[in-house]
């Protein structure tokens, strides 16, 4: 008998794929499902999940002398070097616990491997890494906080490089650890993440201590992502799952390029 199990990486991305089917189908159970979506998005689970949709059926044979490993490690914010610290059997890249902050220039990553020993894991890692595959990437990437929806990575993502690349055209804002988003209930369309006013927070590191001014936490007022890219990327997370009362959401923007 088949099982599930969502706290590991191959249940989480059947997970996410079930609910992708539950949207598709809306709120009909008999509804037939556009089968053109959903081979779409069959086609990117497996891309996501390292296969090649025009290779060969062999991509998931595993042979009598691989096996499943977990790689631990921490990301570098100056380079594409990967830093491992720990090789273990099994699926447990979901069961890692992001922390409030990490280490300063450092990100902790986990991801999961099929391989026929733990040092061919690592190296493994190390090439995802260095090829600049975000995948595993977890303090760096997002940190979505106090937030009732369960987004796909991969809207979470654009948001991440839209705030990436308007603090790039904005230098004059200090980049920030953290971009905090609030629920707003103006838009007609119901609760939604308000494109204006948002939280930056800071890390209490050397470069704080010595720019002194900037505090950890700035509402800053003076900001309206409206018409940007910022905006269209958390109009995706509104219609696919809108906020309630008491949600925020936090959103790594990266190192600056």
């Amino acid at each position: 008998m088949l099982t599930f199990d969502p706290t590991t990486t191959s249940g989480n991305a059947i997970a996410d794929l079930f609910r992708t089917w539950c949207r598709l189908r809306g709120e009909k159970p008999d509804k037939e499902v556009d089968r053109i979506e959903l081979t779409t998005v069959v086609s990117e689970m497996f891309q996501d999940l390292g296969l090649d949709v025009a290779g060969p059926a062999s991509q998931v044979d595993r042979t009598a002398s691989q096996q499943v490993y977990t790689v631990f490690g921490l990301s570098c914010d100056h380079s594409d070097d990967l830093h491992v610290a720990a090789v273990i059997s099994g699926e447990h890249a979901q069961s890692v616990i992001e922390l409030a902050q990490d280490e300063d220039h450092f990100g902790r990553w986990a991801s999961t491997f099929t391989a026929a020993s733990a040092d061919t894991a690592a190296d493994m890692a190390r090439r995802q890494v260095e090829s600049g595959d975000a995948e595993g990437l977890y303090d760096r990437l997002t940190v979505p906080t106090s937030i009732t929806c369960d987004y796909p990575a991969n809207l979470l993502e654009a948001l991440q490089e839209a705030l990436n690349n308007w603090l790039h055209d904005h230098p004059e804002h200090d980049r920030p650890l953290l971009v905090e988003f609030d629920v707003t209930h103006t838009y007609p369309e119901g609760a939604a993440w308000s494109e204006w006013g948002p939280t930056f927070h800071y890390a209490s590191g050397p470069e704080r201590e010595e720019r002194n001014d900037i505090p950890l936490e700035r509402v800053m007022s003076g900001i309206d992502f409206t018409g940007t890219a910022v905006a269209d990327a958390l109009v995706e997370l509104d219609e696919w799952e809108r906020p309630v009362n008491g949600d925020t959401l936090r959103v790594a923007p990266g190192p600056s390029a």
